[in-house]
């Protein structure tokens, strides 16, 4: 992080940093980046897509009597 003389503040974030966001003011940005596109949310609060499979069922055949 960056601080300059005017004490404004500048974040650079590499590929692969997670970022943790301790303020309000501060999740309100990062929820910007991620719809913009330039970020991903990942943690317990990121929605997973359901990719299992529902497993087909079976058809049995009745079994006849001998006779």
């Amino acid at each position: 992080m960056c601080i300059s003389e005017d004490g404004s503040q500048t974040e650079r974030f590499g590929i692969g940093e997670e970022f943790e966001s301790k303020d309000s003011w501060m999740t309100g940005r990062m929820k910007g980046v991620v719809a913009s596109g330039r970020a991903i949310e990942v943690g317990g609060n990121a929605e997973v897509p359901e990719t299992k499979a529902t497993p087909k069922k079976q058809a049995t055949r009745k079994k006849t009597p001998k006779g």
